[in-house]
């Protein structure tokens, strides 16, 4: 009896072991990233570094697979839902593309109110203090934001160059804001995501698109572009990095702290080389692609941001209290 008393003692401690070394060898927890851009975008290749330095601290206990575009079957403007109801747990979420689900989060592509990847730094904080409520009734909050580079009109065949050659032009524009700003200048918009510009350009959907020169370059659109007008019509961004709430709250508190600190160092990182990167591919885009680039006087976009202040406020009040706050807050800073 003592000996069969030692054999289940002995074999009790053995499968404790093994319990014990499966649970410290169980499989790390594995979230879903929607990117908008193709695989060999820069955007999509910083994303999948970040998500490399998240699996690296947390000791591969997070593992974030990055889906670049075409590999999930959900639409740039669809991810606050999607991100919100756990279909992925991570989205970027470009401004322009979400501000049917979340407007205010898209206040910075205002036309020539926020120009600069400076100025948008500036204003951040009054974006985050009033787009994280509105991200948390969706599900979803803010792990970090990056920043396109200022959006300009590229395209083919007749080149802009005064705001008079706006009229009757077609051209791509990524929110309701860019849209107006072309209907005031004489120029239809039409609504594209990012995967959508080639076949329209190659059909004659539109013969222009508003973009940074970053994206011309890292998407390959090159092949199909003839001139660019940079008056930097607005910042790139935010571009928000949307996590769904029940997910992070799910990790154990080791992981939460250590993929906050990862996105707080990461993030300004990401802005900086996208940034950098644009003055690099706009030479790229003059010498290499002889692509014709004009930059408008100063006096003629003087004109245009008198054009537009009284838009600011019509579609900032259209946003009820807050929009006019934040608004009046972001002018205040700019000196607007």
């Amino acid at each position: 009896m003592e000996t069969i008393n030692r054999r289940s003692v002995v074999l009790g401690v053995l499968v404790a072991a093994a319990a014990g070394g499966r649970a410290s060898a169980q499989s790390p927890t594995k979230w879903d990233m929607y990117a908008m851009t193709g695989v060999t975008h820069p955007i999509t290749l910083r994303y999948k570094e970040f998500a490399e330095e998240v699996k690296k601290a947390t000791n591969g206990k997070l593992d974030i697979i990055v889906r670049p575009a075409g590999e999930l079957p959900f639409r740039a403007t669809e991810v606050v839902k999607v991100a919100g109801d756990g279909q992925v747990q991570l989205a970027e979420g470009y401004q322009g593309f979400i501000s049917g689900a979340v407007p205010l989060s898209s206040m910075a592509s205002l036309p020539f109110l926020v120009r600069t990847g400076p100025e948008l730094e500036k204003v951040w904080p009054i974006i985050d203090k009033y787009t994280t409520p509105l991200f948390a009734k969706a599900g979803v909050k803010n792990l970090f934001y990056h920043t396109w580079p200022a959006q300009n009109i590229f395209g083919k065949g007749k080149p802009i160059r005064t705001i008079e050659d706006f009229k009757g032009r077609k051209i791509r524009s990524t929110d309701g804001k860019q849209a107006e700003m072309l209907k005031q200048l004489g120029a239809s918009s039409v609504s594209l995501t990012t995967a959508e510009v080639p076949v329209a350009m190659e059909r004659g959907v539109a013969e222009g698109f508003l973009t940074a020169g970053f994206n011309v370059i890292g998407a390959k659109w090159y092949e199909f572009v003839q001139w660019g007008w940079l008056g930097d019509v607005h910042i790139g961004g935010p571009d928000y990095t949307l996590m769904n709430i029940e997910a992070y709250n799910k990790l154990d508190a080791d992981a939460r702290a250590k993929l906050d600190a990862v996105a707080k160092d990461f993030a300004p990182r990401f802005r900086a080389a996208n940034l950098g990167d644009e003055a690099k591919d706009l030479e790229t885009l003059k010498t290499k692609y002889k692509v014709d680039l004009y930059v408008p006087p100063k006096a003629e976009i003087d004109v245009l941001i008198a054009k537009m202040q009284p838009y600011w406020e019509q579609w900032s009040a259209s946003q009820g209290p807050d929009g006019t706050a934040m608004l009046k807050e972001i002018r205040a800073s700019l000196g607007k």
